[in-house]
């Protein structure tokens, strides 16, 4: 039998032959805590062929027969990257960064040595995926809806994961983390396998929004790694703002102002709305992403720093958004090229004075457009005001042809229609019941296809209000 010395409780210790095959029918299943992962842990040190994997966000599940051990499950965080898996949920990059923590990865499945019997893998993985939303729900607040692993294919056919109904999507790359931001090639590729822990999970994950109840496991703050400018516009647009742009400033040039521009125009792009925000935006770029900024090394370092808040600062007290703006927009428009079939209009606030108005690319967040207002007040008027006045300007100087333009309500309105179809494009744009006319026409005609002629005495409307048109 095997034991452990100072260990002398019945879970314990584990089977010394095969049990009985209706031990299957009595397996039970359980999240491990305290004390007990110190246990598990030496278990899948001594084990497992992979050891231990303590690291990151976790879960450890226990399969047991009348409180003895018979299998560990070790969950921790998804993937960060694979083809495969974006392909099959239709992840764009930037919902990928944002909705990762919404899957969770098996890292160790480990049936105990003095365990091993026909189906027991199979049963013990069915058990534990079926417990497993409420687990993790438990320990973290949130309900997983998909779950992944990996067989190595050189040593595994992952034959209880094909007897539990997961559905293997192909073979990786053959890469691992070595450190932060940089993997390294080992040459020997694994077979991904994925499963749905949720019926609606593909819906879900790729979705527009995701409903309340999973928004606590969404990452807010990191889309970016996956950057809207790729390496080559980056350095294009660096070389167009040194030709274009004058530095205004006399002293303290550690950050080339082509720099700045391009940092805090990336950074507007992915959304970034304060001047906090966009300092922050930088501590998440790669070492080699900072290189392509011609970001400075510190002293005695192969590490490149990000500009500080006051940087930032001082920077932008100096400039002149207009030429800023011009610069830009200016860019865009000779580099864009073909424009994307969907894009999407919205304004963000800059230390609550300035507005700003992008028009991007749905798929890619790739800007197409750019404009600033004049520097106001933060209100709601003069945000309406300004975003729709920037907006037709952006239409009027911009090509739209065979492009659907998306909005919120704030563009719902007969100028901002005109304008898109005036520059070649589509819109769908959202509409409130504040916007009584429309929305009551867009009630009626939301009762019949556009295809055959509205009914005499349609259903009266609710009433009720909606975002969507």
């Amino acid at each position: 039998m095997l034991c452990y010395i100072g260990m002398k409780h019945t879970n314990d210790t584990v089977f010394t032959e095969d049990p009985p095959l209706f031990v299957l029918k009595d397996l039970t299943v359980r999240a491990i805590e305290g004390q007990e992962l110190a246990r598990a842990g030496e278990l899948l040190g001594q084990e497992h062929y992979l050891g231990d994997c303590p690291e990151g966000r976790q879960l450890l599940q226990l399969i047991e027969h009348d409180g003895r051990w018979v299998a560990l499950l070790d969950w921790g965080p998804a993937c960060w990257k694979l083809a495969d898996r974006e392909a099959h949920i239709g992840w764009t990059h930037q919902q990928r960064a944002q909705r990762l923590g919404l899957i969770v990865q098996n890292r160790r499945f480990l049936v105990l040595g003095k365990t091993r019997m026909p189906n027991l893998a199979s049963r013990a993985l069915g058990l534990a995926l079926k417990a497993l939303p409420a687990h993790w729900k438990s320990r973290h607040g949130y309900c997983p809806l998909m779950a992944e692993t990996f067989t190595d294919v050189e040593q595994f056919e992952g034959t209880c994961y094909k007897a539990s109904n997961w559905t293997a999507l192909g073979l990786t790359k053959g890469f691992q983390r070595h450190r932060a931001d940089y993997f390294q090639k080992h040459g020997r590729p694994k077979k991904l396998w994925i499963k749905s822990l949720n019926r609606n999970a593909l819906r879900i994950l790729s979705a527009v929004d995701v409903p309340a109840a999973y928004q606590c496991a969404l990452n807010k703050d990191t889309p970016e790694r996956d950057l809207a400018l790729k390496k080559g516009q980056m350095q294009n647009l660096r070389t167009h703002f040194q030709e274009h742009f004058k530095d205004p400033r006399r002293n303290n040039r550690t950050y080339p102002a082509s720099s700045l521009l391009v940092f805090i125009t990336m950074a507007l792009f992915a959304g970034r709305d304060s001047l906090t925000s966009i300092q922050r935006y930088g501590n998440l770029l790669t070492q080699q992403q900072r290189a392509w900024l011609d970001f400075p090394l510190r002293k005695g370092t192969a590490i490149r720093k990000v500009p500080s808040w006051r940087a930032l600062y001082n920077f932008l007290t100096q400039i002149d958004p207009e030429q800023f703006a011009h610069c830009l927009h200016t860019w865009l428009g000779t580099n864009l090229g073909t424009l994307p079939r969907a894009l999407a209009v919205d304004g963000k606030w800059i230390r609550d004075r300035a507005l700003s108005l992008c028009l991007s690319d749905h798929e890619t967040g790739a800007p197409v457009a750019m404009g600033f207002a004049a520097e106001v007040s933060k209100t709601d008027e003069n945000k309406r005001e300004g975003e729709q006045t920037l907006a037709l300007n952006l239409y009027g100087k911009t090509n739209l042809e065979g492009a659907t333009v998306t909005g919120d309500a704030l563009n719902a309105n007969r100028p901002q229609a005109h304008a898109v179809n005036e520059a070649g494009g589509d819109f769908f744009f959202q509409i409130k019941d504040e916007n009584r006319h429309a929305y009551q026409a867009a009630l009626l005609k939301a009762q019949t296809t556009p295809f055959l002629p509205t009914p005499k005495n349609p259903t009266p409307p609710t009433g009720a209000s909606t975002n969507e048109a």
